[in-house]
């Protein structure tokens, strides 16, 4: 069977004890029926390293013991930013579930002028919480172990000047080949991408302006969360970092 991951929100270190909280520990006990002296592997978030563990039951309290570190091979040598606007909630949760199964590092979001359900101030909190256990639950499942930071901006200029990658795919049905689109290829990059009924006229020019191109997926028009997935997946390819 293989080998449960856990992400604890908290330093790891080896010889050191950890108390999982209350829905590991259900999961764990009650969904996978772990028994005394499982493997575990936890990780931080924040290092590219699964530290080996072992399962301790007592009661109701869950712990692990941590044997041992392990550097991992797993996180994408592109440095790769979502740039999305705001669409319907389990759109986004997709989004964010397959791009960080991908490897994506940063995954920024915002409220398009075509966003048909603006995020609201009073909603951010609660909903930057639930994304980041999405994302948490994605780097467990994929073997990834450095959870993508998650922002939210509340309109498409703020997004841009937050962002710190070299170069900008916009995805535009008027736009380029994406793969031509990529030459030279790029060790940073951001794929902006609209909500369902897409950017504006001035949001395009808005990007375009921050150097932003124009690149297509191709003869389809796909959903805004499978377009996202599939650029991505079509960049890595052509770095080199999927097949």
């Amino acid at each position: 069977m293989r080998i449960p991951r856990v992400h604890i929100g908290a330093e790891l270190v080896v010889g050191e004890e950890v108390l999982l909280d209350k829905s590991q520990s259900h999961y764990l006990k009650h969904v996978l029926r772990l028994k005394p002296g499982a493997a575990l592997l936890l990780f931080d978030g924040l290092e590219a390293i699964d530290y080996q563990a072992t399962l301790s039951i007592e009661g109701k309290q869950v712990r692990a013991t941590i044997n041992s570190a392990l550097a991992l091979q797993t996180e994408s040598g592109l440095d790769c930013e979502i740039i999305q606007a705001m669409g319907r909630s389990d759109h986004m949760d997709w989004v964010i579930q397959k791009t960080t199964e991908l490897g994506v590092n940063r995954i920024a979001i915002f409220n398009a002028e075509r966003t048909q359900s603006p995020m609201k101030s009073t909603q951010l909190e609660k909903k930057l919480v639930h994304w980041r256990g999405v994302a948490i639950s994605a780097c467990e499942q994929s073997g990834r172990a450095i959870i993508p930071t998650l922002d939210f901006h509340p309109d498409l200029e703020q997004a841009i000047a937050a962002s710190s990658s070299e170069s900008g795919l916009l995805l535009d049905f008027n736009g380029a080949a994406l793969t031509s689109a990529l030459q030279p290829l790029p060790q940073s990059i951001s794929i902006l991408l609209g909500p369902e009924g897409g950017l504006t006229l001035p949001e395009i020019q808005i990007a375009k302006t921050a150097g932003f191109t124009s690149a297509r997926l191709g003869p389809r028009v796909l959903r805004t969360e499978t377009a996202a997935t599939a650029a991505l997946a079509i960049v890595q390819s052509a770095v080199g970092d999927l097949g």
